[in-house]
C-alpha cells in the first residue's frame, strides 16, 4: 500500500481500501506506457493535498466487492477450499452475513481478484458499487458479468444503469496493445498520447455511470430498514467446521460437530491400523498394544458420536416439530424412524449391511463407557489367543472397516430418502482437516 494512501486514510478516519479506490477513480495515478503495460500504477504522482480533497469531494466507485464481519485470514483458508471444490460447512448462514449489502461493517477488505500490478479496476467494472455517505460506508449489488456468444469474452449488464457504453473497452483495448510500443521504441511517444487518450475517453464513459450510481444509491438507502448485519468489533478466527450469522449487531457462530467427529474416528481408526501393521513380532506389539487400544477406542467414540449426531442434525432439520422426542431413542431406532418416516423403513435391517454396523458399533461403544467390573474368558483362535478387548471390546476389524463403514452407511441413508451427501464425506487428504 502506497504510504500516501496510508497517510491520508489515518488523517481522515477512512479505510486504506476506499483511498486507494478513489486515488484509482478519480486521481492521476498512472504512468503511462512505461513498461510491459499500457499503465503502471504510481500513487506518488498523487499529492496528500490533492487526494485528500479527492476523497473529500468524491463519494462513490466501482471497487472489488467488500467483505465485511469475517476475518481475512478465516476468508483466504476458506476460498482456497471452495477452489478444491470441498466445503466442510458453509461460511455464511445469509450472503450478506460476509459480502456486504447495504452499510459495510467497520471490519471490512476487498476482494481483488488480481492485484494492482496485474490489472487496473478502472479498465473494467464489478459486481458491486461502494459509496460513502455521511461517514458511512454502503455497498450494493449492481450488475453481472455474462458470456456473449459469439465472441471470446463477455459483457457486463444491469437492471439498474446502463452498461452499454462499456460494451466498447474491450475492443478499444485490444486493439491499444497490438502491440504495446515501449520507451526507446519507435512510434512511442504517439503510442503514449493515444493511452491518455483511451483514459479520458474512458472517465468519459465512466462518469455518467458513476452519476447515476449515486441516485441508486440514495433510492436504495431510503428504502432499507435499519441494518442489523453492522458490527464494529474484529472477527473471530473460525475453524473449517464452523459458520456464522450476524443479528442485532452481533457475530453468531454455530458448531457442527458431524465431520469433526467424522475426521477424528478416520484419523485415529487409520492410525491404530497403521501401528498394528507396523509391527514385527510379539515383542514389538506388545510395546504399542497400549498405544493402539487408545486410538481404536477413540476411534469408536468419535464414530459412535459421528452417526448420532449425523441423524440427530438431518431429524432435526427435517423434522423439526417431532425430532426431539425421538432424539431420546436409542441410535438404532432413530435411523429406523427416520427411515419410516421418508417411507423407507423397509430399509432398515440390522442383520445387513450398512445399518448392522451400527449394533457392531454401539456394542464396542457401550463396552467402554458401561464398564462393569469382572473378568471375560480368553479367545483361542488356531495357536492365537485373544482377550476380551482384542475381540470383543476393541476389534481390530470393527476400527479398521470403520472409515468405510461410516461412509457406506451415511451415503446410502442420503440417497435413499433424497438428502444430499455431505461434501465432507469424502476423504480429500490434500485438506489439512481430512487427513
Amino acid at each position: 500500500m502506497a504510504e500516501v494512501i496510508k497517510t491520508v486514510a489515518q488523517r481522515m478516519g477512512l479505510p486504506e481500501w476506499w483511498v486507494e479506490a478513489i486515488a484509482i477513480e478519480y486521481t492521476d495515478c498512472r504512468d503511462f506506457a512505461t513498461r510491459d503495460e499500457i499503465w503502471t500504477f504510481n500513487f506518488d504522482r498523487v499529492d496528500q493535498e490533492e487526494l485528500e480533497e479527492a476523497v473529500r469531494s468524491r463519494h462513490t466507485v466501482v471497487y472489488s466487492p467488500i467483505y465485511h464481519n469475517i476475518h481475512i485470514d478465516v476468508f483466504r483458508h476458506r476460498l482456497v477450499n471452495a477452489l478444491v471444490g470441498n466445503i466442510p460447512v458453509p461460511l455464511v448462514q445469509e450472503a450478506d452475513d460476509a459480502s456486504a449489502e447495504g452499510p459495510i461493517s467497520d471490519y471490512a477488505f476487498p476482494f481483488l481478484s488480481n492485484p494492482l500490478d496485474i490489472w487496473d479496476p478502472k479498465l473494467d467494472f464489478s459486481t458491486h458499487f461502494q459509496v460513502l455517505d455521511e461517514g458511512q460506508l454502503w455497498q450494493w449489488q449492481i450488475a453481472e458479468f455474462v458470456r456473449v456468444e459469439g465472441r471470446n469474452y463477455g459483457k457486463w449488464i444491469s437492471s439498474d444503469v446502463d452498461l452499454g457504453p462499456l460494451d466498447q473497452v474491450h475492443d478499444r483495448l485490444s486493439s491499444l496493445r497490438n502491440p504495446i510500443i515501449k520507451p526507446g521504441e519507435l512510434g512511442h511517444a504517439d503510442f503514449e498520447l493515444k493511452v491518455r487518450e483511451f483514459y479520458r475517453w474512458l472517465d468519459e464513459i465512466r462518469q455518467p455511470i458513476l452519476g447515476a450510481l449515486e441516485g441508486i444509491h440514495s433510492a436504495k438507502r431510503d428504502s432499507r430498514r435499519a441494518s442489523s448485519k453492522i458490527t464494529t468489533c474484529i472477527p473471530p478466527l473460525l475453524s473449517h467446521f464452523e459458520t456464522f450469522t450476524v443479528r442485532d449487531s452481533g457475530i453468531q457462530t454455530s458448531l457442527f460437530a458431524v465431520p469433526i467427529f467424522y475426521c477424528a474416528a478416520r484419523q485415529h481408526a487409520l492410525h491404530a491400523e497403521e501401528l498394528v501393521s507396523s509391527t514385527h513380532g510379539d515383542s514389538e506389539l506388545v510395546e504399542k498394544l497400549d498405544e493402539i487400544y487408545q486410538e481404536r477406542a477413540i476411534a469408536i467414540i468419535m464414530g459412535s458420536a459421528c452417526l448420532e449426531a449425523f441423524i440427530n442434525s438431518v431429524g432435526l432439520e427435517h423434522y423439526p416439530n417431532i425430532w426431539n422426542h425421538i432424539e431420546r431413542l436409542r441410535i438404532e431406532d432413530k435411523y429406523k424412524v427416520f427411515l419410516e418416516l421418508k417411507g423407507k423403513g423397509n430399509l432398515f435391517k440390522t442383520d445387513q449391511p450398512p445399518y448392522q454396523f451400527l449394533s457392531q458399533l454401539k456394542n464396542s461403544r457401550n463396552s467402554l463407557m458401561h464398564f462393569k467390573s469382572g473378568y471375560h474368558k480368553v479367545k483361542k483362535s488356531g495357536k492365537s489367543v485373544f482377550t476380551h478387548t482384542e475381540y470383543h471390546d476393541l476389534p481390530r476389524q470393527l476400527v479398521r472397516d470403520l472409515p468405510d463403514h461410516l461412509q457406506q452407511l451415511i451415503k446410502e441413508l442420503c440417497q435413499e430418502t433424497g438428502i444430499p451427501v455431505p461434501k465432507w464425506l469424502t476423504p480429500r487428504p490434500e485438506l489439512g482437516w481430512l487427513t
